[in-house]
């Protein structure tokens, strides 16, 4: 029995297959930060361990929507030619102090984290350690709590 040759096109998708396995199956040396009780990682370490892996990922971002209320943002993730994730997200710029000048920035590294926790490197939570401190701190401000705002540090 004579075997085919391998196309291109079937040796690199191998060959992705067994890097995103061995990239999800290390995700969980990803440094964490732990909030309530549940490991989060940040939406830097997260890109930075898929980075390992994919040195060839390419993000494209795009602004779906903004005005003085709110910022939309998607991002795709491609590897090569294809597309493997997609993520969303939106801040309101009166949401809190930070996002009165930095709410595109915010939603920036919100809809990178999401995309990346698409593909699958979403650490215990899919959330990022950055969107739980973000909403904890927005039931703050929406309860008009006396409770001392949340960082990542605590």
């Amino acid at each position: 029995m004579k075997l085919k040759p391998q196309t291109t096109e079937e040796k690199s998708k191998g060959g992705f297959k067994e890097r995103r396995k061995e990239c999800l199956t290390s995700a969980n040396k990803i440094p964490t930060v732990d909030i309530k009780g549940k490991k989060y990682s940040t939406v830097n370490e997260r890109h930075r361990h898929l980075l390992q892996y994919f040195p060839e990922a390419r993000f494209n971002e795009e602004i779906l929507f903004h005005d003085t209320e709110r910022v939309v943002v998607k991002t795709e993730l491609y590897i090569s030619d294809t597309i493997y994730a997609v993520g969303h997200a939106e801040e309101h710029r009166n949401a809190n102090f930070i996002n009165k000048t930095s709410a595109m920035e915010n939603c920036s590294s919100s809809a990178l984290g999401r995309c990346i926790a698409a593909f699958g490197l979403s650490g215990s939570e899919y959330a990022s350690a950055e969107e739980l401190v973000n909403a904890l701190n927005n039931q703050n401000i929406k309860t008009q709590s006396t409770t001392k705002k949340v960082s990542i540090e605590d």
